[in-house]
C-alpha cells in the first residue's frame, strides 16, 4: 500500500463508528428516498444542493486563478436562485453553463500542497490532512455559516441544507458503496483507495492522469484485483 495512513488503527475505529451511524440513520433514509421520492424530486434536490455550493465554487476558482470559471459559478448561482426557484431547477445548464465543483482542498492542491496523511473524519468520512483543512476553510467562508448566526430564516435554511445534502450524497453513493463493500476484501482499504482516486480526478477537473501518476499506482491497492479475488 502506498496510501499514507500512519494512524490507521484510529481511523479504523472512526470508520466503524461512522458505519454504525450510517447503518442506523443515513442508509435507511437513503433507501427510502431512492424508493419513494419521484425522479423530479431527486433532480430538484440535487440541483438545490449544488446551487448552495456555487458561492464557494466561485471563490475557490478565483483563488486558483480561473476568473472565467469563477464568473460562470456566480452566473449559475444568480440564474438558478432566481429563474430556477432557489436553485431547485438548474436553468443555467440549459443555457450551456455546466456545474463544476471547486473546494479549498482543490485550491491547496492547485498550489502543490500534498494530501498528507489519510484521515477518517467523524460523520464526514474519508479525507486527508489537506482536504480536512479545506473543509474547515470552506465552512468558515460559507455565507450561510455567518448568516445562520444572525437570522432565524438563514439558520433554518442552513440546517435544512445540511440535512438535504447528507441525504442526497448518501443516496448518490448507495450503489457504488454497496458494490464496493460486497466486492472488496478489506472495505476500509478499498474505500481509502477509492477516495484518493476520486479526489485526484476532481483536482484535475476530470482530465486524464499524468503518466507518472499512473505508474505510481502500480503498487497501490487495486479495486479490480480485489473484485477478482473476491469472486474467486
Amino acid at each position: 500500500m502506498s496510501d499514507f495512513d500512519p494512524i490507521e488503527p484510529v481511523n479504523r475505529v472512526v470508520h466503524g463508528v461512522n458505519g454504525a451511524v450510517d447503518f442506523m440513520l443515513l442508509y435507511p433514509a437513503a433507501m427510502w428516498y431512492r424508493d419513494i421520492a419521484p425522479e423530479p424530486v431527486k433532480t430538484s434536490v440535487s440541483s438545490f444542493v449544488r446551487n448552495l455550493n456555487e458561492p464557494l465554487n466561485s471563490l475557490n476558482a478565483l483563488l486558483q486563478g480561473d476568473p472565467e470559471q469563477a464568473a460562470a459559478s456566480i452566473q449559475r448561482f444568480i440564474m438558478n436562485s432566481t429563474l430556477g426557484f432557489l436553485g431547485f431547477n438548474d436553468v443555467a445548464a440549459d443555457f450551456g453553463i455546466p456545474y463544476r465543483r471547486e473546494d479549498f482542498g482543490q485550491t491547496l492542491a492547485h498550489y502543490g500542497v500534498g494530501a498528507g496523511p489519510y484521515i477518517v473524519l467523524p460523520l464526514l468520512g474519508p479525507s486527508n490532512l489537506r482536504d480536512g483543512i479545506g473543509i474547515g476553510v470552506d465552512y468558515v467562508a460559507n455565507p450561510l455559516t455567518w448568516g445562520s448566526r444572525n437570522s432565524d430564516t438563514a439558520e433554518a435554511l442552513y440546517l435544512g441544507s445540511i440535512g438535504l445534502s447528507a441525504l442526497h450524497y448518501r443516496y448518490a453513493t448507495v450503489n457504488q458503496l454497496n458494490e464496493l463493500q460486497k466486492s472488496s476484501l478489506d472495505y476500509y482499504a478499498a474505500l481509502r483507495s477509492l477516495y484518493r482516486q476520486q479526489r485526484n480526478t476532481l483536482i484535475r477537473n476530470g482530465a486524464p492522469a499524468p503518466a507518472s501518476e499512473i505508474e505510481g499506482e502500480s503498487a497501490e491497492f487495486s479495486f479490480d484485483d480485489a473484485v477478482e479475488a473476491a469472486s474467486q
